[in-house]
């Protein structure tokens, strides 16, 4: 498996063996240093914690080298060996002496971020409070980011950095409850900060810092937008596009939050945030999101959760950004028309509207969706007072990214390197995933294509929400 160093394993099983070997051995001094903090966190020893932890370190580090080098050998003979299904007790992994070995191995891997959180799973017997919940389980594998730092267009998506991660195939991946996990790792990381513990002789995980998130009405850039937050400094950049955790917490309760409330679904939000944005590396220093279009419609969990971090609104002409959407063999399967079953707030659009259902095509189902979208962010732009901001979809996007949207709202200085590495990357379809291929703009073409309905379509339904975001004061033009 391909863990710490990210480089995807395509040199035979005896390489792969070989960095598995090297992984384990490295991770033992971290998992001793998990080990101690829960000895003195639980069982409550009182003697000086400075005197005793050398020794205690030495001790319990040599146990973890006999027991690691044991379960390497079990793992040569019989590869795979993730929780799966069933859930790692990662507390008791943690402090029962006598708990399976791996298990603890597996604990300390979510513990020191060497394991990332992929996905969550919302019970159906679950409990979502304002400040608390419980029936959340989490899934963590260690993810191999260097694929995305080194070529984002050739992995511009969440599923493909999993998908090539070597450690995170069905029978490695760890199955947690997500609260007990949270619990433990925000309890070690203030024990390792509260005592100062030497990053470079522990491998003590820090939080990435958050700089901003991206929103998007989906076909308008949002992709280009999260490569080119990658190659401003891949070194020291953590990038999550379309990535699964954040989006079920947001959703958690609903569109109109009417089986949780907001601060519940920004509680769980805040949770999952702060497991994806630990970090074994040392090199790596902020934190992005571009998320799903549709997470547009609970953005009040995002900013109740996050309420002083800057995002923006990406979103585009209507029969530019329809034709996009409607670009399928079949108008019907597609996701702005499919919605329309499932959305509280496309019902209560329809409402409004005077039209009746039985009434509507697929081009106008497309708009009402999309108009959903541009409605949510107007709201939310202005209940934000100037931390979001509306940006247009054009062909030279990524000077707004490079001039305004990065240095001044991000806050993120650029330098002339990384202008290079971003004008670079944007030359390149940012969905190219090793086809070659250089970015073409599009939008005269689709405006010339675009059939009479989804013009009558665009025209009734989302052009006033365009409209609204074109005059907005949040607008980026206006700023």
């Amino acid at each position: 498996m391909t863990i710490i160093n990210g480089t995807k394993g395509n040199n035979g099983r005896a390489a792969r063996r070989n960095k598995t070997t090297n992984l384990e051995q490295k991770l033992l001094l971290t998992f001793a240093c998990c080990a101690i903090f829960l000895l003195f966190r639980y069982v409550g020893r009182s003697e000086d914690l400075h005197t005793g932890m050398g020794r205690k370190a030495m001790m319990r580090l040599g146990e973890l080298r006999e027991a690691a080098a044991h379960q390497i050998n079990n793992k040569k003979r019989n590869r795979g060996g993730g929780s799966g299904g069933r859930i790692l007790p990662i507390r008791q992994a943690m402090t029962d002496p006598n708990f399976d070995t791996y298990a603890k191995f597996q604990a300390q891997q979510i513990l020191s971020a060497q394991a990332n959180l992929i996905d969550i799973s919302i019970h159906s017997e679950r409990m979502l409070e304002d400040d608390d919940y419980n029936g959340v389980t989490g899934k963590f594998c260690p993810l191999n980011f260097k694929v995305q730092k080194d070529n984002p267009p050739d992995s511009p998506m969440f599923r493909d950095v999993v998908s090539k991660s070597d450690g995170c195939d069905g029978g490695n991946v760890i199955t947690v409850d997500l609260k007990e996990a949270v619990t433990l790792a925000r309890e070690f990381d203030a024990f390792a900060k509260e005592n100062e513990f030497d990053a470079t002789n522990y491998n003590v995980p820090k939080q990435l810092q958050l700089k901003g998130v991206v929103f998007h009405e989906s076909r308008v850039g949002s992709t280009l937008a999260a490569n080119t937050m990658m190659a401003m400094n891949p070194l020291k950049h953590r990038v999550y596009s379309e990535s699964s955790p954040p989006i079920a917490a947001m959703k958690a309760c609903g569109e109109l939050y009417d089986e949780c409330s907001v601060e519940a679904s920004a509680n769980l939000l805040r949770d999952v945030i702060y497991m994806m944005g630990r970090t074994s590396d040392p090199n790596e220093e902020n934190l992005f999101f571009k998320f799903q279009s549709i997470t547009t419609r609970n953005m009040d969990s995002f900013r109740k959760a996050f309420p002083e971090t800057p995002w923006i609104y990406l979103y585009r002409e209507p029969v530019e950004v329809m034709m996009s959407q409607l670009d399928v063999p079949q108008m019907r399967m597609a996701n702005c028309v499919r919605s329309h079953s499932t959305s509280d707030m496309v019902t209560r659009f329809v409402a409004r509207s005077g039209y009746q259902a039985p009434d509507l095509d697929d081009e106008e189902w497309c708009a009402i969706h999309l108009a959903t979208l541009c409605e949510s962010a107007i709201k939310n732009l202005n209940d934000a007072d100037g931390l979001g901001m509306a940006v247009k979809y054009h062909k030279d996007l990524v000077k707004d990214f490079l001039d305004k949207v990065f240095p001044k709202h991000f806050n993120v200085p650029l330098d002339q390197e990384a202008i290079d590495r971003v004008i670079k990357v944007s030359s390149t379809y940012s969905k190219n995933r090793g086809k070659q291929g250089d970015f073409k703009s599009d939008s005269e073409e689709k405006e010339k294509k675009a059939s009479e309905g989804i013009r009558k379509a665009s025209s009734l339904f989302l052009e006033p929400s365009f409209n609204s975001l074109q005059d907005s004061r949040y607008n980026i033009k206006n700023r």
